[in-house]
């Protein structure tokens, strides 16, 4: 007896169409973790890069993001990564190797929340006060007295 050909391609068709969502699935999951360990390395290394290079928008964008992600800490509001990064991922790594360790990196686990936040708090403080300590270079004339114009 021969089975039908056109129910055999269905069955292929709806378990090719789960496997592709279930990459799909897991390939979402790890550019959520892997753009969110972008922003983490920005934050961490955009510090020593900024005030090495001393750009103003570069210090100005890092020193506002990194202000963003501080109160979001504060008021306990999600990141916005992190939720998107909970929705496609369900909360289980069993299937994906990279999403498994990207997670325990970017999420810390191995800490307290509370560490972590005292943690960000010191280093937001430690960016704000080199604004003090290494001043923002300006454009040249930036500051050019008005008054020896009409002289």
């Amino acid at each position: 007896m021969r089975v039908s050909s056109a129910s055999a391609r269905q069955k292929h068709n709806l378990s090719f169409a789960r496997l592709r969502r279930k990459d799909c699935k897991y390939l979402m999951e790890t550019l959520i973790l892997s753009a969110h360990l972008i922003v983490i390395l920005f934050m961490i290394i955009g510090f020593p890069v900024g005030l090495v290079v001393n750009n103003r928008k570069f210090r100005l964008f890092h020193a506002g993001s990194l202000t963003f992600i501080t109160l979001l800490m504060i008021i306990k509001i999600p990141c916005p990564l992190t939720v998107l990064e909970e929705f496609y991922a369900g909360k289980s790594y069993d299937g994906s190797f990279i999403a498994y360790w990207l997670n325990k990196i970017v999420y810390m686990r191995w800490l307290a929340p509370q560490s972590v936040l005292v943690i960000d708090i010191c280093f937001a403080l430690l960016v704000f006060s080199s604004f003090y300590w290494r001043p923002l270079k300006y454009p040249v004339g930036a500051f050019k007295n008005e008054n020896s114009k009409h002289k």
